[in-house]
């Protein structure tokens, strides 16, 4: 069960390296990001398709694809310019993918706090993994105590669409905290396991929180409240490696399910190999 390593890492160096490239060379930055964005979505499909039906981790995959094709739908949104009730569209979207993408990673939570993977926790570890969740977290307090101060220094929002706008931004960063600090415990939890191979697609969806998470603070520090108002390059290209981040972990975890070759092992060996592969998260 060997994650290919060296394949994430390459699509991400390619997403973001691509954008760069793309934007500077034939001003198509955004329609290489919009690829990135759809192959994450594909990704992700695949994921749920190779997991039976009643695979419990099936589910947070589900929501995890709900929450990146969001993505595409928000994109219309914009472009068309829908609104409801004098609100835009978009802003409804946002919010209802970042309760979404949050609620994906505490799926996972529970599917993995629940599994026979898990190995026993000493007293110890326990207290060191909850002074790293503790300090996560208050470091999540500060980002969105930041945005919130950001926000509010700007006056209090004058129409519905602006407080839609608000709460949007408030929303998304602390979602992107919850999946960034809820990813690294993930992979605390896993770690030791197939030499940290189970572990490495909530790693590199916790680096995808953090890109997110950084977006969020920009956006709100050039004067902006969503992720489809990306203007500068440098948070364009942050973007495409938070996309990116989330390609590959669905391409990891999408190896380590890829059905395996015949074995030649019979016996007790086999049946060990068996019940190995069956309780595979």
């Amino acid at each position: 069960m060997n994650a290919p390593r060296g394949l994430a890492l390459l699509l991400c160096l390619v997403a973001v390296g691509g954008r760069y490239a793309a934007e500077e060379l034939f001003g198509a930055g955004d329609a290489w990001h919009r690829g990135v964005e759809a192959i994450a979505v594909a990704l992700c499909a695949l994921v749920v398709l190779r997991f039976g039906a009643g695979d419990p981790p099936r589910r947070p995959w589900t929501v995890l694809l709900l929450s990146l094709a969001m993505i595409p739908m928000i994109r219309v949104a914009t472009w068309q310019g829908w609104a409801l009730a004098d609100i835009k569209v978009q802003n409804i979207l946002l919010i209802l993918g970042n309760i979404f993408f949050a609620g994906s990673i505490i799926g996972f939570g529970r599917v993995l706090g629940s599994s026979e993977l898990l190995s026993e926790r000493t007293g110890g570890a326990r207290t060191r993994v909850l002074l790293v969740l503790g300090s996560l977290a208050t470091a999540g307090l500060a980002f969105i105590a930041y945005n919130v101060v950001g926000l509010a220094s700007r006056g209090m929002p004058a129409t519905g669409d602006a407080w839609a706008g608000a709460i949007t931004s408030g929303i998304s960063t602390l979602s992107d905290a919850i999946v960034f600090a809820g990813g690294l415990y993930l992979v605390w939890l896993l770690r030791p396991l197939v030499g940290g191979s189970i572990a490495l697609p909530y790693l590199l969806m916790a680096f995808g929180g953090a890109a997110f998470l950084v977006v969020d603070v920009w956006l709100v520090a050039i004067g902006k409240t969503a992720q489809t108002d990306l203007t500068d390059p440098v948070s364009k290209l942050i973007g495409a490696l938070a996309f990116s981040c989330f390609a590959a972990a669905a391409l990891i975890q999408s190896a380590l399910l890829a059905p395996k070759p015949p074995s030649r092992m019979s016996g007790p060996a086999a049946a060990a190999r068996s019940m190995s592969q069956a309780r595979r998260v």
